[in-house]
């Protein structure tokens, strides 16, 4: 299936004629649409399909990017997603649920001092804190 060009629209021109029929650039432009994803055969569905086979499928975790541990996927996978980026000062201090991460971007690292945080993950604990990755300790600014 070749790929077919696109005209660019030519959004000065009217799209439809004082007697309500599409323009001859209107035409155009919606036929090399319609021949760009493929006629009677979506080339949308042929790529993604195509790209799919394409791909390893695996259910193994490689670690990497400061991951340390790898290994086979069971069928239910926990993944930690940020509540919320903010100052250690806005982070939300109800409706959290233990676990949840967020991301504190003035929040202190393991001897960073006062004031002078460049940011850390962070968790709510079960004392009702947020509690930073490398020490444990509740989060500050």
């Amino acid at each position: 299936m070749t790929a077919q060009s696109v005209p660019e629209p030519d959004f000065a021109q009217p799209f439809v004629d004082g007697d309500r029929f599409l323009t001859r650039w209107a035409r155009h432009f919606l036929t090399g649409l319609y021949n760009r994803v493929g006629k009677d055969q979506d080339k949308v569905d042929v790529a993604h399909a195509t790209a799919m086979a394409a791909v390893p499928q695996t259910t193994a975790i490689v670690a990497s990017g400061g991951l340390t541990i790898g290994g086979e996927l069971g069928n239910n996978v926990g993944v930690a997603l940020y509540k919320v980026v903010t100052a250690v000062a806005l982070l939300p201090a109800t409706g959290n649920n233990l676990g949840d991460w967020a991301y504190a971007m003035d929040g202190r690292k393991n001897g960073e001092g006062a004031a002078s945080g460049t940011g850390t993950p962070v968790y709510w604990d079960r004392t009702g804190a947020w509690k930073t990755l490398d020490t444990g300790a509740t989060v500050a600014a």
